[in-house]
């Protein structure tokens, strides 16, 4: 199946909810990799950022073991987006690219990798769901 094809049947399947849908399927794809993220402190989860305008370069010191707190966070920016614009997830500490490459016994196979892998199915739900 094409782009052009699957984009159709992903606008059908959202039923005209499209800006619902891919603000759905960007929340999925975020807690995908918050949640894939290997945890010590909690900094490197809380360093997850989302952006409309261009790729987030700073970081924080924040702590956020559990996810919880980034996920909020990144809902409430997700939730000003539209669809049509290509957004960004970022994470720009200094070992991030480390743990994605295996760095972590936690997360061997990194977090990003795997997550979008998945996108296929959180994009699927998305469209399904933004009709309820």
């Amino acid at each position: 199946m094409s782009f052009a094809a699957d984009i159709a049947k992903f606008v059908e399947r959202a039923k005209g909810n499209v800006d619902t849908a891919t603000r759905q399927a960007t929340v999925l794809l975020a807690q995908g990799v918050i949640l894939k993220s290997p945890v010590d402190t909690g900094r490197f989860r809380a360093n997850w950022q989302f952006s409309a305008a261009s790729i987030q370069r700073a970081t924080t010191t924040a702590l956020d073991r559990g996810g919880q707190v980034t996920m909020n966070r990144l809902v409430a920016e997700i939730q000003q987006t539209g669809a049509g614009g290509v957004t960004y997830l970022s994470n720009s500490l200094p070992y991030a690219v480390r743990l994605e490459n295996g760095w972590s016994k936690q997360a061997p196979q990194g977090m990003v990798k795997l997550t979008v892998q998945e996108f296929q199915h959180y994009v699927s739900q998305a469209a399904k769901d933004a009709n309820k």
